[in-house]
């Protein structure tokens, strides 16, 4: 519950009224209904209290068994080097639900006297050899991890590679992650097909291929997928080759040419069929739109995906030109166990469940914020698992954009109150910078609230140029950024450092408690006309927030701001007019 106060001027005294404001979702005109907003593949039961901890074994890194896909866990010498490609090969059989082949990595040393390179690999995988140039090398397979002794000590920068070739049946114990094999639903049970899709976030890659783990290690990719010749096999970046196999195989070659994370790096197969649109946006790109899904919901994609050309003008006007020019962008249909409306960011190429495909817009919200994480999140990437909020809290509060464009600010309003919980504004859920499990729901929703907060302090052309700076800026563009530095770079649009703004709604799960004292008083501009604003927090944490209140006098109304960083602020203004009530924030601009 938040509360604003209304004062009333009486004949003698200012009498205050309390008024509290539920946040019960509300439906604003013309908006659709709360639960269309909702759809990513979060833990939507878990609590750090229900996961087991408060987040600290995220910043672990660990080898062996300890290893948690949920906490992002990686290799701890894996940050011994830096990943340049990766070439992945594989035969995916459908019937047997295996995968055999090989990968091979282009690395740099970034350590003095790198002996062995430790990679990411389920131990459910058999490794058979590992090639160089020099023949076979040595390896060791366990906990998770794949250990390859080099035949030469590397010094920094020095350049090696190597193949790996393995197989086997990929590991299926944690429910939706890792390559999943199954079958669509359809009316004619006789019109099903198989589907075998991976999904990776947060570190589960290593479940269906060797690799480095880490978000924070960008490199190019190619992926060639060989399968049943009646079944179409969709990855990253452009189709480069698709070519006959074995009798009754086929090879599907796609090769991203920019800088993907490990986790984005996606497969998808089915017997699929393509919906496709060719889009050319205000800013002039030129954008394949190419959606593979399956040939019972081909009608219900054509409706759902219609307006995936407007969403991308509208996300270019915002964050500037689609990142990945020259390739496509678009969908593959999958299976998501559970049947519900989910979907996964892979870079050019989002992959969304069936139950997301409705015909009826439904979820525009889902297909909005997947678009978004082509900038924040594929093109601007998480340094490391501690970041996440920058890509999922930025993803969900570009479906709040959508929202405003589409209905207008009522509903934008509307749509940011439904985000917050009923009662707790989501304390006991863990802390946004350094989320346990990572993808905790306030890394989404209390994250766009922040974003909310920070337009509302900045104002619409500061906030909207922070934004469009931050996407495109050749030191972040295509790279690895961290919560320091999006504070640093909002706090060149602001006249103060805003790291007491950021910190407190980051890294604790309080909010502001507030004793509003307004005091109406006759000024140098008549009876009535003077306001005295006293605002103290109470709680343990000092905030830094700018709150808006709005003064409604008997000329109209105006909005004056209290900056509030200390345990108490009081600050007069003089109106024009008398002043005949005042609320505190009563658009709910701060989270209080």
């Amino acid at each position: 519950m938040t509360c604003s106060r209304v004062v009333t001027r009486g004949t003698i005294l200012a009498a205050v009224l309390t008024v509290c404001l539920l946040n019960a979702p509300k439906e604003a005109a013309g908006a659709a209904p709360a639960d269309k907003w909702r759809g990513e593949p979060i833990y939507h039961q878990l609590t750090p209290l229900a996961f087991g901890d408060d987040g600290a074994r995220a910043a672990k890194a660990r080898d062996g068994a300890e290893k948690d896909g949920h906490e992002g866990d990686a290799a701890a010498t894996s940050v011994f080097y830096d990943v340049l490609r990766y070439r992945l090969d594989l035969k995916i059989d459908p019937d047997a639900e295996s995968i055999d082949g090989t990968m091979k990595m282009v690395f740099a040393s970034d350590h003095a006297g790198l002996e062995q390179v430790v990679l990411d690999l389920s131990t459910a995988l058999d490794v058979s050899m590992v090639d160089h140039l020099s023949g076979t090398l040595a390896f060791t397979h366990a906990g998770d991890s794949l250990s390859v002794t080099l035949p030469t000590v590397l010094d920094p920068t020095a350049v090696d590679s190597f193949i790996v070739h393995y197989g086997g049946t990929p590991r299926q114990d944690v429910n939706n992650r890792g390559l999943m094999f199954g079958d669509y639903v359809a009316v004619d049970p006789f019109d099903a097909g198989p589907v075998i899709a991976s999904m990776s976030q947060a570190a589960f890659a290593n479940f269906w291929w060797p690799c480095k783990d880490r978000p924070g290690d960008k490199a190019r990719s190619i992926v060639s997928l060989t399968v049943p010749d009646d079944l179409v096999a969709v990855s990253n970046g452009e189709l480069i080759d698709e070519s006959p196999a074995e009798p009754g195989w086929k090879t599907y070659t796609w090769q991203e040419n920019y800088p993907i994370a490990s986790y984005l790096i996606s497969v998808a197969i089915s017997d699929y069929v393509l919906v496709q649109e060719d889009c050319s946006t205000t800013l002039g790109t030129a954008v394949p739109l190419r959606n593979w899904v399956f040939p019972p919901d081909e009608v219900a994609a054509t409706a759902d995906f219609a307006p995936l050309c407007e969403m991308m003008d509208h996300s270019e006007g915002l964050f500037g030109e689609y990142p990945f020019v020259g390739e496509k962008y678009g969908h593959a249909e999958f299976l998501w166990s559970g049947g519900g409306a989910a979907a996964m960011e892979h870079q050019t190429v989002t992959s969304i469940a069936q139950a997301a495909i409705a015909g009826d817009r439904r979820h525009d919200g889902l297909v909005i914020h997947e678009l978004a994480h082509m900038w924040f999140g594929d093109s601007v990437t998480p340094d490391s698992w501690a970041d996440i909020w920058l890509n999922e809290g930025f993803a969900r509060y570009a479906e709040v954009l959508w929202t405003e464009a589409e209905y207008g600010q009522l509903s934008y309003f509307g749509h940011m109150q439904n985000l917050r919980p009923l009662v707790d504004d989501w304390r006991g859920h863990g802390t946004v910078y350094n989320a346990s499990p990572v993808l905790n729901r306030v890394v989404y929703d209390k994250g766009a609230w922040i974003l909310h907060m920070l337009r509302g302090r900045l104002g619409d052309a500061d906030f909207f140029d922070l934004l469009m700076d931050w996407a495109n800026d050749a030191s972040r563009k295509y790279g690895t950024v961290t919560n320091e530095d999006f504070i640093v770079h909002a706090s060149t649009y602001s006249d103060h450092d805003l790291h007491a703004f950021f910190d407190p709604y980051l890294h604790t799960q309080e909010s502001p408690r507030l004793i509003f004292s307004p005091q109406v008083d006759d000024g140098p501009n008549g009876v009535d006309t003077q306001l005295t604003v006293t605002l103290s927090q109470v709680q343990a944490t000092l905030f830094d927030n700018i709150y808006p209140i709005r003064v409604a006098t008997s000329g109209g109304v105006e909005t004056v701001r209290m900056r509030v960083a200390a345990e108490s602020v009081t600050e007069t203004f003089d109106l024009q007019n008398a002043i005949t009530t005042v609320e505190l924030d009563p658009q709910e601009w701060v989270v209080w």
